[in-house]
């Protein structure tokens, strides 16, 4: 039943998302910022043309029906695959689950080798959450408030940090549990227009409750298509 309940959720927590472990650099604020509405509107271009990329996810917090805590691995839309590796937390405990999403199933593996297999709910498939007009870009078309906080280096990538507003209708087609409009943050690299990391802030559902913050890093944008030799699915190696 634990694995059954997960699996249902495993895929919904493959698009959106504490600090993660690439480090962000010291905010650069000299000097004019590049309006944020021409940003976000190339970044969300950019994003037409993504077919396969890996990821990285942490979530702070416990939101409804979303038991994931970190995730890593890769998707692909063309193919409808995606694998990684997983911690989830459970009521009572927290596990990690190795997984694999071809087409319409995603097969779990935990640490002592049990396997699951379950469906995938048709509109959490990466071939929907990387859709063009969908997914993942719906953040940046749906995003409201939008203004260039700073620049920021991520790694050892430039970028700019633009923060905003998603309305619950936008946040929750993606991640249902959400139950109020949330606060935004996208960093777009400042060559290529590319979106490397989304930040959420959910606000709390009591009083006595803190925020949710759910981040999510993006690198090796189409990464299978400029490395033929690698099969799909298949992690780069990393520095």
């Amino acid at each position: 039943m634990l694995l059954r309940r997960f699996a249902q959720s495993l895929v919904v927590a493959l698009v959106v998302s504490a600090p993660l472990s690439a480090c962000a650099g010291n905010p650069d604020n000299t000097g004019p910022l590049p309006e944020a509405a021409g940003l976000v509107a190339a970044a969300a271009d950019d994003l037409r043309e993504l077919t396969d990329v890996a990821f990285e996810l942490r979530v702070s917090g416990a939101i409804p029906g979303l038991p994931v805590r970190e995730i890593e691995g890769v998707a692909d839309r063309r193919d409808d695959s995606a694998r990684g590796e997983v911690d989830v937390q459970l009521r009572d405990e927290r596990v990690q689950y190795s997984f694999v999403l071809d087409d319409d199933v995603v097969r779990l593996t935990d640490s002592e080798g049990a396997v699951v297999d379950r469906p995938v709910p048709a509109e959490h498939a990466p071939s929907d959450l990387l859709d063009p007009d969908r997914g993942l870009r719906r953040l940046l078309t749906e995003a409201t408030e939008l203004r260039t906080e700073t620049r920021e280096e991520l790694g050892d990538v430039e970028t700019y940090r633009i923060g905003g507003e998603l309305s619950h209708a936008a946040i929750s087609a993606l991640v249902p549990g959400v139950h109020d409009d949330v606060d935004v943050k996208f960093w777009i690299a400042d060559r290529g227009d590319t979106l490397v990391r989304v930040w959420v802030q959910v606000p709390p559902r009591k009083k006595n409750e803190g925020a949710v913050q759910l981040e999510l890093e993006l690198r090796e944008h189409n990464r299978t298509g400029s490395d033929p030799g690698r099969p799909a699915g298949e992690p780069a190696d990393r520095p």
